[in-house]
């Protein structure tokens, strides 16, 4: 009598057949028999040691398990589905059962903290959505109501702090946090349009540090390769730096981001424009306060130096758009604090341009 494997049991019974007996399913498939003009259809083939054998029925048992009873298999029929069973094969299914179950746990949990997860950038997002079966964009809309309700709430902060002393209002004192956090009232607006019109996920800068910890911790793994370029020996980190700043890069001088379009696959124009807009209408919401605030009470040197430089920023983008319809990148002055954290991107770009695949 041939042996089974692992926990499996094996019986003799009458006909030559072997009845065995499995605490988990397998994925064999019994006979189907031949009525109302079908044909009468093997069941799966089995290759238990040196003999063929078919799965002719199988059944469940009272304790969870499944019986299959297996005859010596039939010449005359043909072959569509051979399956092995030995201590590989069994040993790879146990495998395959403990990754299944890690994996739903994981999905339960991602799904439990998708308020935190949805964060993240949207390529990490795309990969838990691969891997665990789910929805990336049910991740990104979770997050989103927080970060909104906290830039609403630093939005009307501010605009309190500016038109409140000129009302006699007892307007509640900003706090120098608060115009940066107002940053994520049109951030997560930008992000509801990307989730639901493009049906694609995108992150949050909040999801900037969680980022690096979970690399940091091994929690994430590495950004995929560009398609198309073969990896260079000790680019993980230029991966991950490419990845953290690869919104402000259209900052950066004309032909800095003509190298890294050749290097990374990086989309001037399309960032080009959402920096635009962005710094366009994030100051020019705290704009009318700045200057509500100078005109009522005096202000001081530091606030008029602040409400100029948030006009000459917005007429900056408004010229940058023009530019960015015309499909040319389009850098801007700011491109001078974000050159130093790109100049690794940079100088990696050998003379003859990055190898590819």
């Amino acid at each position: 009598m041939p042996r089974p494997f692992g926990s499996d049991r094996v019986e003799e019974l009458p006909g030559g057949l072997r009845r065995l007996r499995c605490r988990r399913p397998k994925t064999w498939v019994p006979r189907r028999l031949a009525e109302r003009g079908l044909p009468l259809h093997p069941g799966t083939a089995v290759r238990w040691e040196d003999a063929l054998w078919e799965v002719v029925s199988a059944s469940e048992l009272p304790d969870g398990g499944v019986s299959y009873d297996l005859a010596p298999w039939d010449e005359r029929d043909a072959i569509r589905v051979l399956l092995p069973y030995d201590e590989t094969s069994e040993a790879e299914r146990e495998a395959d059962r403990r990754d299944l179950g890690r994996r739903r746990g994981a999905r339960a949990l991602v799904l439990f903290l998708s308020p935190v997860v949805g964060l993240l950038p949207g390529c990490v997002q795309e990969r838990l959505g691969t891997e665990l079966g789910l929805e990336p964009t049910t991740l990104s809309l979770a997050s989103i109501p927080a970060p909104l309700a906290a830039g609403t709430y630093a939005l009307l902060m501010t605009l309190a702090a500016g038109f409140g002393p000129g009302l006699r209002m007892d307007g509640p004192t900003i706090g120098p946090f608060l115009p940066l956090v107002s940053v994520l009232f049109p951030e997560s607006f930008v992000r509801v349009a990307v989730a639901v019109a493009q049906g694609r996920p995108v992150g949050s800068v909040l999801g900037v540090p969680l980022y690096l910890l979970a690399r940091a911790t091994g929690l994430v793994g590495p950004p995929p390769p560009t398609p198309g370029f073969r990896p260079v020996p000790g680019s993980r980190a230029g991966a991950d730096r490419f990845l953290m700043l690869e919104p402000l890069l259209s900052l950066l001088p004309v032909a800095d981001q003509e190298r890294l379009r050749e290097r990374f696959g990086f989309a001037p124009v399309t960032w080009g424009k959402r920096t635009a807009w962005f710094l366009l209408v994030c100051p020019g919401l705290t704009a009318p306060a700045q200057a509500a605030r100078l005109a009522l009470t005096g202000g001081s040197l530091v606030g008029g130096l602040l409400l100029l430089a948030t006009l000459l920023l917005a007429v900056e983008q408004a010229r940058r758009l023009l530019v960015l319809r015309r499909g040319e990148p389009a850098p801007s002055v700011l491109g001078a604090l974000v050159r130093p954290l790109a100049v690794p991107l940079l100088d990696g770009m050998g003379p003859g341009g990055p190898t590819r695949g």
